[in-house]
């Protein structure tokens, strides 16, 4: 062995859980904890390993939040860093669409979905080589303007209704930044379509091995659909999530009957235990700092929520750390003011969202079958702890016997 190499190794500590909270970083959408995901090289592109690695490897962290998945390698890149190593002459290569066929086929999409608003005023952000305008007006659309902060830096002038951003915000390092860019140009009533590719549902199984990380593309993050909902949130915006079509930030009512064409408005909550003891169905608080939860000492768990009337559909994920006897969490279920939802288990969560619910106060139910019986307690789900970390309770240990 390389002598560098074993002196590196012999450096590292022991293997702790508590290791991977000390690797965290700050998400950059909602501020929580991101720990360590993944690790991938420069050169993956969207088709993977075409062009071999590069040896350079590039560390991605992943929001247990809100879902935000990005890498921080190129957050102290400069726009003239991505002109050289990533949108050089070997773009075309990774990604042989993006000049003429992608905007061209977008455009004849996206004039389906902006049927009715011919004469809005349209901008095109993030617009490469300015076909997807050139194709709009060609079908009919009268004010269709471009702006890319590499190909076109000239910033145009006035404001727009419609700002559309497609298959862009996954290249820029700073979410918040590209967000507030784009409201920059949109009239105070406007609305932005995002084309995006979403995360799919087992990406904690997968990681990085899914298309989309690619870094050679310039894709520097991707997002959940939690993370656009959080995204808006934070902004004063209404998430609207698209359903094979973009995805919408609704600034005002002037075009909500559009966003509710593309897809319904979506709330994201997420529930955990209440980081105190005693409280009612659950056992003393247990774990790390970040890493705190509480055992479920009833069969039946309930929380009480808001609901915003500009949000009828509520996804909710109850995350936890342990199962008291495996499969344990797949058989619960979650009700929302009695109606049982259509519950599953993914990212280490139980998960369910709801058709339509109306404003105001809503009861959220976790019913979770029989628990487990243990010397001294019966437990069942060891929900995590949201939010900042709680007083431990003395003298309680999770038994490790149980823990899955």
């Amino acid at each position: 062995m390389d002598a560098s190499l074993a002196s590196q190794i012999s450096l590292l500590p022991r293997l702790n859980r508590g290791n991977a909270l000390a690797g965290a970083v700050p998400c950059k959408v909602c501020d929580s904890p991101a720990v360590f995901f993944d690790v991938v090289d420069f050169n993956k592109s969207a088709g993977g390993y075409a062009f071999g690695p590069s040896g350079i490897n590039l560390p991605w962290h992943r929001c247990d939040n809100c879902g935000f998945l990005f890498t921080p390698f190129f957050d102290d890149w400069t726009p003239d860093d991505f002109s050289q190593f990533i949108y050089n002459q070997d773009y075309a290569l990774v990604d042989p669409d993006y000049l003429s066929a992608r905007p061209k086929r977008m455009a004849e999409h996206m004039a389906q979905i902006l049927a009715g608003f011919k004469d809005a005023r349209i901008l095109d952000y993030g617009a490469g080589a300015n076909v997807f305008a050139a194709r709009m007006m060609e079908l009919g659309f009268s004010h269709v303007d471009s702006y890319d902060p590499f190909s076109l830096p000239t910033r145009p002038e006035g404001r727009f209704d419609i700002v559309l951003c497609i298959e862009v915000i996954e290249h820029s390092p700073s979410p918040h930044s590209i967000l507030a860019d784009m409201l920059s140009f949109l009239v105070e009533d406007g609305c932005i379509l995002i084309g995006e590719t979403l995360q799919p549902p087992n990406i904690d199984t997968i990681l990085c091995s899914w298309w989309y990380v690619a870094p050679r593309n310039g894709h520097v993050s991707t997002y959940a659909d939690r993370t656009f909902a959080t995204l808006a949130e934070r902004a004063g915006l209404i998430f609207h999530r698209g359903s094979g079509h973009p995805h919408v930030f609704l600034a005002g009512a002037r075009f909500t009957e559009l966003a509710a064409r593309c897809g319904p408005p979506l709330t994201y909550v997420r529930l955990g235990a209440p980081g105190h003891w005693p409280a009612k169905g659950f056992s003393g608080v247990e774990g790390n700092p970040g890493q705190q939860f509480q055992w479920t000492a009833e069969p039946e768990i309930s929380w009480t929520i808001d609901i915003p009337g500009t949000s009828p559909r509520v996804q909710v994920m109850i995350p936890f750390a342990h199962e008291s006897r495996r499969g344990f969490a797949a058989s619960c279920a979650i009700e929302v003011n009695g109606q049982a939802l259509s519950t599953s288990f993914q990212e280490r969560s139980v998960f369910a969202e709801t058709e339509s619910l109306a404003a105001g106060e809503a009861l959220v139910t976790l019913r979770t079958g029989p628990l487990t019986t243990t010397p001294g307690r019966a437990i069942g789900l060891a929900i995590r702890v949201v939010g900042p970390p709680a007083a431990q309770s003395p003298g309680l240990q999770p038994p490790q016997a149980a823990l899955t």
